[in-house]
């Protein structure tokens, strides 16, 4: 690995367990490049003041992650995790802010609400940017007057965590398409905390691929051009990609070679070359389009919005998919 003044061309690691996820064993510790050390200088000084934060970045950059550190350091708990693409907008109201028992059909008790398990802690809306503009209008009312109402209910409920928010590096672009509003866009973005891409953190691709090497048993032999490729590589996926690249080679072998970098990072080979050189059908390049967006992705919400279909015609696709 890229252990300086390391020569040995065979780095053995200990099996300590698998683990299924992404970004969900990683901690601010294994980010030690440069442009990590300053997210985290930032977020240090914001830890001081109740500002709302938001941070942007490419997708799998480790926002949640970086989310999570600002909540530990600001001493509150708990921190409440709520990803904006997960729920359906028509169930997103009673989800997050609870109802009374007979509020709709169905409502058979009192329900409090996800916003309210956050008290005085963290509330991380997680890609704010995929919310609609009719949620986005009742948000920007909520968070200049931290109050808000369950549905069916009269008393106003106090909102007394602290905001962090998520967003794609186009959230601005978003405002000026008019697909995001400015008002809300404004407020939420008077502390804004940018997390770099992987291919910009290069000491993170070395201690972040350690770190997968160790949680998934994996032996790294690599040589000194393996290492080259692997931070010369755009890593589009960013931390996930690179977790899904130490996890297969633990399904292949349990060893991490210059073969398997050639082999799982094609050597920059685009999805539309390697179908051309396998001569793919149409349909089979829809298939391997989707399932590389699956890959990249965690929220079928996210893929469907790229596809520029619904997340039932997606549902549709990868059950057919599957059964074929």
């Amino acid at each position: 690995m890229f252990l300086p003044r390391r020569t040995d061309a065979s780095l053995p690691w200990k099996n300590s367990g698998w683990m299924p996820n992404t970004t969900d064993f990683v901690s601010v510790d294994h980010l030690t490049d440069p442009a990590s050390l300053e997210v985290r200088r930032l977020l240090d000084r914001a830890a001081l003041l109740k500002t709302p934060v938001l941070l942007t970045g490419e997708t799998g950059t480790g926002k949640d992650v970086w989310a999570e550190y600002l909540h530990t350091v600001s001493g509150g708990h708990p921190f409440l995790n709520l990803h904006c693409g997960d729920v359906p907008e028509t169930l997103l109201e009673s989800e997050w802010f609870g109802y009374r028992r007979g509020a709709f059909t169905g409502a058979e008790h009192d329900f409090s609400g996800k916003w309210a398990a956050a008290g005085n802690g963290t509330l991380f809306l997680n890609r704010i940017d995929l919310l609609s503009l009719g949620i986005q209008a009742k948000l920007l009312r909520i968070i200049e007057g931290r109050r808000y109402y369950s549905l069916g209910d009269v008393r106003e409920r106090m909102v007394t965590a602290r905001f962090v928010f998520s967003a794609d590096m186009d959230i601005e672009k978003r405002v000026r398409e008019g697909i995001f509003r400015s008002d809300l866009f404004y407020r939420i973005s008077t502390l804004t905390v940018p997390v770099p891409p992987l291919r910009e953190r290069p000491e993170d691709i070395r201690s972040l691929l350690l770190h997968f090497a160790r949680r998934f048993g994996v032996e790294v032999r690599l040589t000194a051009d393996g290492r080259r490729r692997l931070r010369d590589y755009p890593w589009p996926g960013n931390i996930r990609e690179l977790q899904n690249l130490v996890e297969s080679a633990r399904i292949f072998g349990g060893m991490l070679t210059d073969e398997r970098i050639e082999h799982l990072v094609h050597d920059g080979t685009t999805l539309l070359e390697l179908a051309c050189a396998r001569e793919w059908s149409l349909e089979k390049l829809e298939e391997e389009y989707i399932r590389y967006l699956m890959r990249r992705y965690p929220h079928r919400t996210t893929v469907a919005r790229i596809l520029g279909i619904s997340r039932k015609s997606l549902y549709n696709r990868l059950k057919r998919y599957e059964s074929s």
